[in-house]
């Protein structure tokens, strides 16, 4: 069975990236939040617990000692902490009144600037998109009176219409209201779905673009969220043939294992893939066998390199008995 994954995703799949990955990128805002996506590597648990600790020792009048050399006006040098002047053990310095909030160590933990940049840079590009799609398509809102007279049924009516019309989820509002990154793309995603609302269906023109910008828009998230696609060589070659064997993972796709030797050179027991011309392992018990297949493969190479020196070093022994022989 051939199990190939798509290698592009509609429109309407990037948009959902948008939405569903928008928290996981807000939360890498601040480098020391650990809802992030994908989760945390080993070890990233245990860094964050040492952050935690250290804001907990500040929060109760304590820190580190950080030392620094200080050059005195008769010009000596000594040393001092850089939070408190004072030298001594650990957590135990109290912190100076006289020491401002912008001292280090009482500073919240720093913006990634390149995570605010994506953030920024996907929310301005979607909104405007559908700033200029809602020009073309959507209609214009129901004006209500701008002096609605006491007891007039049709002014108090259009009021009422007008407030409807403005409260419709299917309306994009241009200046006023949520104009975020995951409205935009929801509001493009009814656009594509043709959802009713206070809107034309939108043309193939319409559809490029939405396409064109989702996609980076996407791929923009995700890159930042260390969600993207990427293709990994590992470290051991394919048990069969000795090829390079490459990971293909992403969020939208299944890990596949390739061989990149192709079908011809190599004869391993896998799926083919006739668009990639490649042999991949993709199911779960490909994998697994895989993996077997390597570890097999790992033992015999080491048996190998032990029979090979184990034969070296008899033909040693033979040479050297011959030299001894011959003196």
């Amino acid at each position: 069975m051939n199990h190939t994954a798509r290698t592009t995703r509609t429109a309407s799949e990037d948009l959902r990236v948008v939405v569903e990955h928008w928290e996981h990128l807000r939360s890498l805002l601040d480098s020391a939040t650990p809802d992030v996506w994908p989760p945390l590597r080993p070890g990233a648990e245990y860094l964050r617990t040492l952050d935690e600790h250290d804001a907990a020792e500040v929060a109760a009048g304590r820190h580190g000692q950080q030392l620094v050399t200080t050059r005195h006006e008769s010009g000596q040098l000594y040393y001092a902490c850089a939070h408190c002047d004072r030298v001594g053990e650990g957590h135990e310095h109290p912190v100076r009144d006289d020491r401002g909030p912008g001292q280090l160590a009482e500073l919240p933990a720093p913006l990634r600037l390149h995570v605010a940049d994506a953030i920024r840079t996907v929310e301005f590009v979607l909104a405007s998109l559908a700033d200029e799609i809602a020009g073309d398509v959507q209609r214009a809102a129901v004006a209500a009176p701008r002096r609605p007279g006491t007891g007039d049924t049709i002014a108090d009516s259009l009021v009422l219409i007008a407030a409807v019309d403005a409260a419709d989820p299917q309306r994009w509002h241009y200046t006023m209201g949520d104009r975020s990154a995951p409205r935009a793309a929801q509001w493009l995603l009814d656009r594509l779905a043709d959802r009713p609302g206070p809107c034309r269906s939108i043309n193939d023109a319409h559809r490029e673009r939405i396409t064109r910008i989702a996609r980076e828009a996407a791929r923009r998230v995700e890159r930042t969220i260390g969600a993207d696609r990427r293709s990994v060589e590992l470290t051991r070659p394919c048990p069969w043939c000795g090829g390079a064997l490459i990971m293909h993972t992403g969020s939208d796709v299944d890990t596949v294992v390739s061989c990149a030797t192709g079908l011809v050179d190599c004869s391993a027991p896998a799926s083919f893939n006739v668009d990639m011309r490649r042999r991949e392992w993709g199911t779960p018990e490909q994998l697994a066998a895989l993996y077997v297949a390597l570890d097999a493969a790992e033992k015999r190479k080491v048996e190998a390199d032990r029979r090979a020196q184990r034969a070296e070093a008899r033909r040693r022994q033979r040479a050297a008995a011959r030299g001894n022989a011959a003196a």
